[in-house]
Formats: structure tokens, sequence, C-alpha cells
């Protein structure tokens, strides 16, 4: 292994049976994803790079179609473990606290995914004669489903306080929708930036979220007004 420079992180490990030559690993910023670098893997599905970075930031790592959030600190030697096939919800990542943080978020949302899938086919395939009551039926477990969908993310901002994880979980969707709608309200959002400003003050996701909630609060004025 090469010495790691004071301003980068390791990225290791394994992808089992692996067609894909690559990972694409890409900048989550202001306008969505930025790639940074490409990963080649060998004919076993390993791969090793050091990936230089400026300040704290996260990433994507993207297999084919599917991609996981990581959210490095210099210095850090990462490894992940994971099959190409289901390489989202099959994942083990070990070395970065942050990125371990995030697993057991994506974990909880894929869970969620496969709820709301599995009720959807419940749905498609019922009985025009119970119709009624197995849609009542769905229609509970979804209420249910978004309510733990919320509680776990608001827990794991208020666990997470002053972390660019919380940026992840604050931007989470639930069935299409945001579990946190600024047109609702902004509380959750400001609650993330003030954290964030003890922390990391002048790092461009504090910025960009501060400069968010100036925009939605500006316009909520000038329409308040009208």
């Amino acid at each position: 292994n090469k010495e790691l420079k004071n301003n980068s992180f390791e990225l290791s490990g394994v992808i089992s049976s692996c067609t894909q030559p690559h990972l694409i690993l890409s900048e989550v910023g202001k306008s969505g994803f930025t790639q940074n670098d490409t990963i080649p893997l060998d004919n076993k599905g390993k791969f090793s790079k050091n990936i230089e970075m400026t300040e704290p930031t996260l990433y994507s790592l993207a297999l084919g179609k599917e991609y996981i959030i990581i959210c490095p600190m210099v210095g850090e030697k990462i490894t992940i473990r994971a099959t190409e096939n289901n390489f989202a919800g099959s994942y083990n990542i070990e070395g970065s606290a942050e990125s371990e943080l995030l697993k057991e978020l994506n974990k909880e949302n894929y869970n969620v995914r496969l709820s709301l899938k599995s009720m959807s086919e419940e749905l498609k395939q019922a009985d025009s004669i119970k119709y009624d009551s197995i849609r009542t039926n769905i229609l509970e477990k979804y209420i249910s489903t978004k309510q733990y969908q919320e509680k776990i993310t608001t827990d794991f901002i208020n666990n997470n306080l002053g972390s660019l994880t919380t940026l992840i979980a604050l931007y989470r969707t639930f069935d299409g929708i945001p579990l946190f709608d600024y047109r609702q309200s902004l509380e959750m959002h400001k609650k993330v930036l003030q954290a964030l400003e003890h922390t990391l003050p002048e790092n461009q996701h504090t910025l960009i979220l501060k400069n968010f909630i100036k925009e939605k609060e500006k316009a909520q004025t000038t329409n308040g007004n009208q």
C-alpha cells in the first residue's frame, strides 16, 4: 500500500461476481453528482485507489446503475465488500465511521423501499371482492411505514448533528415525497445548518444549505407580502 498523502483517503475492496470494468466515484454537490474518479476493477473484482480531497465532503460510489453514498475523512483506509447483484443492498464498509452510519441509514431506507414495493404488488393482485378491505389494510400499513421512516430519519439527524451525513437524511424521500418538505417547514433544515455551522462553518455543503434556507425564506416572505 502506498503511503497516504495528508489530504487523501484510501478506497479499496472487492466486488464479487463482477462483470463491470470499474466503479465511478462522484462528489455530491450543489448541482447533483460531479464525476471525480474512475476506479478500475481487476478480473477478481478487486480495487484500490488513493483519493485526494480538499475538504470533508460526500461521494457517491456507483457500480452500473446502483450507487452508495460515503462520507470519508482524510487519512481513512476504507474497505468495501459487496456483490455486483444488489450492490447497494449487499455492501459492507469498514474504516470510515461516518460512512458506516450512512450504511445503517441506507439499510433502513432499503427495507422501506421493499415494503412499499410489496404493498404495491399486494394491491395489484387484490381480489375484487375483498379489494376495499385489502386497500384499507394497505393504507394503514403505508401510514405506519411513513411514520416509521420519519422517526428513524429524525432520530438519525438528532443523534449525528454536526455531521455531513445528516444532509443525506435531511433530503430523504418517502415514496418520492420529501420527508422534510421545506414548503411546509424549514425547521429541520435550520437545525441541521445550526450544527454544521459549529463543526464545518466554511464547508461548501454548509454554505449551500445556508443559501438554500435564505432563498426559501425570501421566497416565502415575498409570497406572503403579495
